[in-house]
C-alpha cells in the first residue's frame, strides 16, 4: 500500500519532501526532539486516531480540552490547550501567523 502511494506522487512532490526532511534531520536540534518532529509530521504519535486505524475501537476525545475527537491536527494544532500555548509562542517570537490544517503543512512553511 505505502509503496503504491509512493509511485503514485510526483517526482517534485517527492523532491519537496525529500527535502522538508533533510532540513529537519540537519538542524542542530536534540534528536529526541527530531524524532518526534518526525512522528508529529507523519500522523503516528500514538493518538486516539492512530489506535482507530488498527482497529481499536474507542471512544475518542481530547485529553487536554475533552470537546473533540483526539486526532494529530487536532491534538497539536488547533486543541484550546494547544492554541494558547502556540500563542505564547507566537507572541513571545513577534510572528503573525496562521496554523495550517495539518501538522505537515507547518513544517513545510
Amino acid at each position: 500500500m505505502v509503496s503504491r502511494e509512493y509511485k503514485m506522487e510526483s517526482p517534485q512532490q517527492r523532491n519537496s519532501k525529500q527535502s522538508l526532511w533533510r532540513k529537519v534531520w540537519r538542524t542542530l536540534a536534540p534528536t529526541k526532539i527530531k524524532c518526534f518532529t518526525w512522528l508529529v509530521a507523519r500522523r503516528a504519535c500514538l493518538t486516539h486516531e492512530v489506535l482507530r486505524r488498527k482497529g481499536k475501537i474507542i471512544v475518542s476525545w481530547c485529553s487536554l480540552c475533552g470537546n473533540t475527537a483526539e486526532t494529530n491536527q487536532h491534538l497539536f494544532l488547533h486543541c484550546n490547550f494547544t492554541t494558547q500555548i502556540w500563542a505564547i509562542f507566537l507572541s513571545l517570537t513577534k510572528t503573525n501567523w496562521t496554523m495550517p490544517e495539518h501538522t505537515a503543512n507547518l513544517l513545510s512553511c
